[in-house]
């Protein structure tokens, strides 16, 4: 029973991802939702409470799936600099997709009216930067990273990977090829290693 609860409530944050993707977060309806998944708006509040509920934990599922699939690239083979063009890399390739673009345009859609924005970047910097925070600090135990503040370092890395956000939230991202992506990861990581960087790897 508890896992047929589990499978229902995976294919109702999959399903109302979809929807607000779509059409976004005040266009879609519980009722939409159900008839999509298939059931009642009654089965869709055995699960979450409202709407906002369902649109925080549909994000989250989204954020935490992307997110551990990147930060595992910083806790693999290669050294330092290898690592984090590989993580660079792949976020920048996430926030190019549409499906993301449309999931961070409905989470701001929101955020003047609740709280649901705040809580769904707090959710992002927990999963993945506080994470890349601690990866600087054990760095910079190594010797290969500068003592420097470990949260601030990853903020900084942090800004350099999302330097193209605003431009796809836009609909004026560029295009990357596969190749470009990874030369201008590269590049973001060397601009990195000049401010942090102690070796050069």
């Amino acid at each position: 029973m508890r896992r047929k609860s589990e499978a229902k409530r995976n294919a109702i944050l999959e399903t109302a991802l979809t929807v607000f993707r779509e059409v976004g977060f005040e266009a879609a309806s519980m009722s939409q939702i159900a008839a999509r998944v298939g059931g009642s708006k009654a089965t869709l509040y055995n699960y979450f409470s409202s709407k906002e509920e369902l649109l925080l934990e549909a994000m989250h599922a989204s954020a935490r799936e992307h997110g551990e699939n990147i930060i595992a690239l910083i806790d693999s083979n290669g050294d330092v600099k290898t690592q984090l063009i590989r993580f660079a890399d792949s976020l920048m390739q996430v926030l190019s997709t549409e499906e993301t673009q449309q999931l961070l345009r409905v989470a701001i859609s929101v955020s003047g009216k609740s709280n649901i924005g705040r809580r769904f970047y707090d959710l992002g910097t927990e999963v993945v930067w506080h994470r890349v925070a601690l990866f600087m600090e054990q760095q910079t135990q190594t010797g290969a990273l500068r003592k420097d503040n470990p949260e601030t370092m990853a903020m900084h890395f942090r800004t350099l990977c999302e330097c193209d956000l605003m431009a796809y939230l836009l609909g004026a991202g560029p295009a990357l090829s596969r190749e470009q992506r990874h030369v201008k990861a590269a590049l973001l990581v060397d601009l990195f290693w000049r401010a942090h960087g102690v070796s050069d790897e």
